[in-house]
């Protein structure tokens, strides 16, 4: 055998020298990036916009092609994963309960000397995903005591349809496996097996729009929950397990500093629609609590709830 068939035997598709030439990922990050003071949902509408502009600009410009859809759709269901994973690292942080929930997990020797203090619970979700309805419903449940109710269930679904064809994106490129048709509904998706995905801009805003409303449904069901429970299971509460140790003063001085620390994780200050200002939800949450004490007195009596946040 000659050298030159050899060397096409070893070449069937050449590739450019050098090819041992180690990749620097250290310069892939931003390292002067300073992180934005802002609340998880805040960073999560900021993200979307982002995204969001992507492929309405180049819709306008008439060059969006489904390529650009399908990465915009990954970028989507990440900034919905974020969300999640901030939500939950500054819970842990703040909220005794969701603290003592998170007690017994553990992380890794690395994660424990390299992470910052203010970071180290996202190292406990390291190895969860979070870009999917039954992840978030088991991190709400055992880290935040929150169970989601029935009239979220359809914004869980259309989370979890999202998810499984985001699997399509990133293992497939784009096309559909068995797996997720049969997650999705075998009958209507058999059709469309090994079919790549092809998004149009009216289905990308309905993607964002589902995304949206059950970013800012949890966001309320969490702030509504909690706060409550920082009440009810407080020491003046009728809860049997107290899981805080801080009493509500009812008095806006007294209690400011420890109200707006719950406020600032969920509170929006984007427009459109920002969160009503703090000294508003503090007096609906303060109704709330005198309603509560009231029926401590009287078990007959209706406790109303807390107003959401947003």
């Amino acid at each position: 055998m000659s050298k030159n068939t050899t060397s096409m035997l070893e070449t069937i598709t050449p590739f450019p020298a050098p090819t041992a030439t180690k990749l620097d990922t250290a310069k892939w990050f931003d390292a002067a990036h300073v992180p934005m003071v802002e609340s998880p949902i805040d960073e999560f509408r900021r993200n979307l916009a982002e995204i969001n502009k992507l492929y309405l600009q180049a819709e306008l410009r008439k060059e969006y092609v489904p390529m650009l859809g399908s990465l915009v759709y990954l970028g989507m269901v990440s900034a919905a994963e974020g969300y999640f994973r901030s939500l939950l690292r500054r819970l842990i942080r703040q909220d005794t309960a969701c603290e003592a929930n998170a007690a017994t997990r553990t992380v890794t020797y690395g994660a424990a000397i390299h992470h910052d203090p203010a970071l180290l619970p996202e190292s406990l979700l390291e190895g969860v995903s979070l870009a999917s309805a039954k992840n978030v419903f088991s991190e709400l449940r055992s880290l935040c005591g929150i169970e989601v109710p029935d009239s979220l269930q359809q914004l869980f679904q259309n989370f979890e349809a999202i998810s499984q064809v985001r699997h399509c994106g990133i293992h497939r490129f784009g096309k559909l496996g068995s797996q997720q048709a049969l997650r999705l509904g075998i009958e209507q998706h058999k059709p469309l097996l090994e079919k790549p995905l092809a998004l149009q801009v009216a289905q990308l805003q309905e993607i964002a729009d589902a995304l949206q409303a059950l970013i800012h449904a949890v966001n309320s069901l969490c702030f509504s929950e909690i706060l409550k429970r920082t009440h009810a299971a407080g020491p003046t509460g009728r809860g049997k397990e107290k899981l805080y140790q801080e009493v509500w003063q009812q008095d806006w001085d007294a209690d400011e500093a420890r109200f707006t620390a719950y406020y600032d994780i969920f509170a929006s200050t984007s427009k459109p629609d920002p969160s009503a200002p703090v000294k508003d939800v503090y007096g609906a949450f303060m109704a709330f609590v005198k309603n509560y004490d009231a029926a401590q007195r009287n078990p007959k009596a209706t406790v109303s709830t807390a107003a959401p946040v947003n």
